[in-house]
């Protein structure tokens, strides 16, 4: 047991290496624009989500839900941020701080969709498609007008 701890920090090297010669069995990664189920051959085949895509949601009800946004931000999605339910105005001014500080950080740039507490976090890269927006529209989210 000491000897397989001493291995696995790299303190000590193994006696013998084993190496898995077996093939590997490869897996086609399509774009998510085409056919999922075209052929018997595809359906193994994994979807990729676009960030470009669509808009992730991501509704928080507290300062401690902000972690579910680091990683889609740090991946270049395009997030809409609903604080809609958060009535601490403290917590509110924290949220907007630090999804401010992160969108700095990842060269993104964040506006608010609608004046309740939706905010739309951008991609340096990436522009919002009209079909999201009124994707977003129909869900009650962007609302600049009102």
């Amino acid at each position: 047991m000491l000897e397989k701890f001493l291995i696995a920090i790299g303190l000590k090297q193994p006696n013998s290496l084993v190496f898995d010669d077996s093939p590997e069995q490869s897996r086609t990664v399509r774009p998510s624009t085409e056919n999922r189920f075209s052929s018997d051959e595809q359906v193994g085949d994994v979807r990729i989500h676009n960030p470009k895509d669509e808009v992730e949601i991501k509704v928080l009800k507290s300062f401690s839900d902000i972690h579910n946004l680091g990683s889609v931000v740090k991946e270049d999605f395009i997030v809409a941020m609903d604080i809609r339910d958060i009535s601490d105005q403290t917590d509110r001014r924290r949220i907007i701080d630090f999804v401010t500080g992160m969108a700095f950080i990842s060269n993104a740039k964040i506006r608010s969709i609608n004046k309740d507490g939706v905010y739309l976090i951008l991609p340096a890269s990436a522009s919002l498609p009209s079909s999201e927006r009124e994707r977003l529209q129909n869900l009650g989210l962007y609302n600049i007008n009102v």
